[in-house]
């Protein structure tokens, strides 16, 4: 059959083969990126993130490049510090390799297997230097005494392709953050963690007086003690920017000006994600953000407006928020008496029934007369629906409060899930078949086969791609490159 199909549509397949068109997408997993159940070797359930998803997707889409050289490099996932080097060695020889690298990751690894940091960076610097069409970068390891070499070799090479990055670097490399955001752009989405503790005084030098214009950026996710980044923002253009995402993880000091920020630049934000434990003035935030559509926080904070059914701000004379269709909820740990809580709740019972009250006052506020387009409320804790799965649900004294937060929102017609995407309540049963698939299988060949075989409206295209399938396996050693070989094999071994 290969015989009667012209080149081009054989490319066409496998461009649908590889199915990694999500990998290039302008932007990263966020608080509403949908985790999912799988089984542990030990067999018992576990919550898979949405990065994870993301990373297995990268593994096994590379289970059908690995015969056609002109997809292999379009994308570059390493989780070993050893590949890293193999595949620099390959760009070297091949300098065309690179041009068709669209996206490079790197994701956190054990250390060892004879690498040092200083040989993974030149490498990772060397590729960087043969990818001039690279338009999504992350590294998820800190990039400590890496970060000026790699920074300055995507402000070289790809500064007006790269659209994501992903980096985490130390609080105190702020300066060079700077510089380097000054060169890019065409950047639209920026994921940014900070590691270690701020110096009290920060010494930017020329950076300090850089009033950064970032025109392209539509998506901000800042991770860590971001409180020095956050403040410099504020007198930043960023005249875009519609998704902020602030991860304060557990540091509770020294929290920065949200409120100035979001007077510069939260008129036209449509996403507010705010992942932080330090009380915070919903109302006022929520009258700064008039255009949220989506909307997250922490329901342990005291609100003492909602306390006295004051909604929003003084400025919006005490309005609905209009346009909020979807509220996400942190933390919750002591609703339901499951978990680490449920131990805490005796040591402290005091303290946990003050927490349990707020949860109960900031639930009561999600409603229709104060949302009025509300469709959906999630619980975004998997720690929460970890503990809720391995008790088997809420404590006995607990599950008033289920029942009453789902009456609720029944009444209101509003949707409450957990952080799957399934109503609040849906745990996995042994009998559910778990999306656990690393890697491609000829049971999931077969599966889909049959799957057509029961629906004749599927396309002709779509049955010469399992063909296209079948044919990877049977074609390898003769069609697949030594050299792309060799990186495979070292890739599956790392995954």
């Amino acid at each position: 059959m290969g015989s009667l199909l012209p080149d081009e549509l054989w490319l066409d397949i496998f461009d649908q083969a590889v199915e990694d068109t999500d990998l290039f997408d302008y932007t990263l997993p966020t608080a509403f990126s949908e985790a999912s159940w799988f089984k542990t070797l030990y067999g018992e359930w576990s919550l898979r993130t949405a990065q994870e998803g993301v990373n297995n997707a990268q593994r096994r889409s590379y289970a059908t490049k690995k015969v056609r050289y002109e997809f292999f490099y379009r994308f570059l996932f390493f989780s070993n510090p050893r590949n890293i080097q193999r595949v620099c060695a390959h760009m070297d020889r091949d300098k065309n390799l690179g041009w068709r690298t669209r996206r490079l990751h790197v994701t956190r690894y054990f250390a060892g297997g004879g690498t040092t940091m200083e040989t993974t960076q030149n490498s990772l610097v060397s590729i960087i230097r043969h990818c001039p069409n690279l338009q999504t970068f992350i590294v998820n390891w800190p990039l400590s005494n890496t970060l000026q070499a790699i920074g300055d070799a995507i402000c070289t090479f790809c500064p007006r392709t790269l659209r994501v990055l992903h980096i985490n670097i130390p609080t105190t490399s702020l300066a060079k953050l700077i510089h380097m955001l000054q060169c890019l752009p065409k950047l639209a989405t920026a994921h940014i963690e900070f590691d270690g503790t701020p110096p009290e005084q920060i010494n930017l030098g020329a950076a300090a007086d850089l009033a950064l214009t970032l025109p392209a950026l539509q998506h901000l996710s800042l991770r860590g003690p971001f409180q020095d980044f956050l403040e410099e923002a504020i007198g930043w253009e960023i005249p875009l920017l519609q998704t902020l995402c602030l991860d304060f993880v557990n540091h509770r000091d020294d929290f920065p000006d949200l409120l100035e920020f979001l007077r510069m630049h939260g008129a036209q934000l449509t996403f507010l994600d705010l992942n932080i434990i330090p009380t915070l003035d919903v109302p006022t935030i929520l009258d700064l953000c008039p255009m949220l559509t989506t909307f997250t926080f922490n329901p342990d904070w005291r609100i003492p407006a909602w306390e006295h059914n004051s909604f929003v701000g003084p400025s919006a004379a005490r309005r609905p928020h209009a346009n909020i269709t979807t509220i996400g909820l942190h933390h919750l740990l002591y609703a339901f008496g499951v978990g680490y809580a449920a131990t805490y709740d005796k040591v402290d019972p005091f303290a946990t029934q003050m927490i349990r009250r707020r949860n109960d006052v900031n639930f009561a506020a999600l409603n229709r007369r104060n949302f009025p387009r509300l469709e959906r409320v999630r619980v975004l804790n998997t720690t929460l629906l970890s503990d809720l799965e391995a008790n088997n649900g809420p404590s006995q004294h607990c599950y008033e409060r289920w029942e009453r937060w789902s009456r609720q929102c029944q009444k209101e017609g509003i949707r409450l899930e957990d952080c799957t995407g399934e109503p609040l309540g849906t745990l996995p049963m042994d009998s559910e078949t778990e999306d656990d698939t690393d890697d491609e299988t000829e049971e999931s060949v077969e599966g889909e086969v049959q799957q057509a075989q029961t629906q004749p409206h599927l396309s002709s295209l779509r049955e010469l791609l399992m063909e296209c399938r079948r044919m990877n396996a049977q074609r390898e050693a003769d069609v697949t490159p030594p050299a792309l070989r060799m990186i495979y094999a070292g890739t599956s071994r790392a995954s």
